[in-house]
C-alpha cells in the first residue's frame, strides 16, 4: 500500500511538472535552419509591419535587398512606439531582439570577411582602429569567432553613442553559411544602462541563436 502510494505521488509530481508553463518561447524557421528563444512575456513584432517599415522610402537597391530576405523576426521586452525602432540606430530604453536571414548577391558573397560581418550596422572595424568617427564613444567590449553546424562568423559586443542620442550597447551575431550564399544576422540591443541592467537575460537570448543550415 505504501509502495503504491509512493508511485502515485511520483506520477502526480511528473504530471504536474510536465504541465509546467514554459518561460521561453521559440522563434524558428525550419526552411533556413535557424532559431532563438526569448522570454514568453516578450512581445512579437508583426512581420508584415516589419516588411512595410523596411521598404517604405527605400531606394531600388534597398528594396532589392529586402526582397532577398528569407526570414526575419523581432521581439521587444516592452511595447515599442514604432517598428522604425527595430531598424533605427538609436537605442530603446528596453531590450529588443531582431533576427534576419537573407540571401547574398554574388558580389556580396565574394566580399564577405569576418570584418565585413562585424560592420553590418556600423563600421566597427574602422571605429576600433580610429579610422572612422561616424559615431562617438565607441568601445569594443567583446569579439569572438562562432562556428555553428550550418554557418560560421563572429559575435561582437560594442557600445557607442549615435549622433544626438544616448549611449547604446549592442550584442551582434553575424554568420555566413558554408556555401557563402546566406547571411544569418541576430542582434540584441538597448541603451547601455538598460543593457547592464538586463545583461543576464540578453546573454541568454544571444547565446540561444542557433544555425543548423537550410534543408
Amino acid at each position: 500500500m505504501k509502495a503504491r502510494s509512493l508511485v502515485l505521488v511520483i506520477a502526480s509530481t511528473l504530471l504536474f511538472s510536465g504541465c509546467a508553463e514554459s518561460t521561453q518561447r521559440y522563434a524558428a524557421n525550419k526552411d533556413v535552419g535557424a532559431y532563438f528563444t526569448v522570454p514568453t512575456k516578450w512581445i512579437k513584432i508583426d512581420a508584415k509591419t516589419l516588411r512595410k517599415t523596411e521598404v517604405a522610402g527605400a531606394d531600388a537597391a534597398g528594396r532589392e535587398k529586402a526582397d532577398l530576405v528569407l526570414w526575419q523576426e523581432a521581439y521587444s521586452k516592452l511595447p515599442i512606439a514604432s517598428t522604425k525602432e527595430i531598424f533605427g540606430i538609436n537605442p530603446t530604453s528596453h531590450p529588443i531582439a531582431f533576427a534576419r536571414v537573407r540571401q547574398l548577391t554574388m558580389e556580396e558573397s565574394n566580399g564577405v570577411s569576418l570584418n565585413s560581418l562585424r560592420d553590418l550596422i556600423i563600421p566597427v572595424t574602422k571605429l576600433y582602429t580610429g579610422e572612422s568617427s561616424v559615431v562617438s564613444d565607441f568601445i569594443l567590449l567583446d569579439d569572438e569567432e562562432i562556428v555553428e553546424k550550418g554557418a560560421r562568423g563572429v559575435r561582437t559586443t560594442f557600445s557607442f553613442t549615435p549622433p544626438g542620442s544616448s549611449n547604446e550597447t549592442v550584442k551582434q551575431t553575424s554568420l555566413i553559411s558554408e556555401d557563402r550564399s546566406t547571411l544569418y544576422f541576430f542582434i540584441v540591443r538597448c541603451t547601455s544602462k538598460c543593457f547592464k541592467a538586463n545583461s543576464e537575460e540578453i546573454d541568454k537570448i544571444s547565446d540561444s541563436f542557433t544555425v543548423r543550415g537550410a534543408r
